[in-house]
């Protein structure tokens, strides 16, 4: 049943939240082991849009660059697993893309991968009397991550991070 969200009972609302979370993770894992194959994987899927016309985003990664082509196959591969799986009729939006030069950090793997790279960080909650932090990726210590700022090093949990960016300089 669908709502328009001002009159939809909060059930409801967090029902199709909760779906659409468990759609995102489905595609994700089932992606993901069809591109490890070719030496790509799923870096994030995103959909927006509960109701018409959902918007579905996908960010694929490789060592050796994202092509078109492997924008192409990804976006074939995801339509087919949306229509096996009912996930939607066929009217949605669907975008695959490489992360790009300012790329988003996920995971605590993303991290890993960018020991030594500048990175520019939102915080949920202050840090040294700081929400927004900008240095260089040190190390990785369990789930926190330490950060060079130039002077000092602090170290941030990593559920404690509210967005991630890559910053070239």
């Amino acid at each position: 049943m669908l709502y328009n969200t001002s009159e939809a009972p909060l059930g409801a609302i967090l029902l199709a939240v909760l779906q659409m979370n468990d759609i995102e993770e489905s595609l994700f894992q089932a992606l993901n082991e069809i591109v490890e194959k070719k030496d790509m994987r799923v870096v994030n899927i995103s959909i927006g849009g509960l109701t018409k016309r959902p918007s579905i985003q996908i960010i694929i990664d490789s060592i050796q660059g994202v092509s078109l082509d492997d924008c192409s196959f990804v976006s074939k591969v995801t339509d087919d697993i949306i229509k096996v799986n009912g996930y939607y009729d066929d009217d949605y939006n669907l975008e695959v893309s490489s992360p790009g030069i300012n790329r988003q950090l996920f995971t605590l793997d993303d991290f890993r991968l960018y020991i030594n790279s500048m990175v520019k960080i939102k915080l949920k909650k202050s840090v040294n009397n700081q929400k927004n932090i900008l240095g260089k990726i040190k190390n990785i210590k369990i789930e926190n991550i330490i950060i060079d700022i130039g002077q000092e090093e602090i170290e941030i949990e990593f559920k404690n991070i509210k967005k991630a960016n890559i910053k070239e300089i």
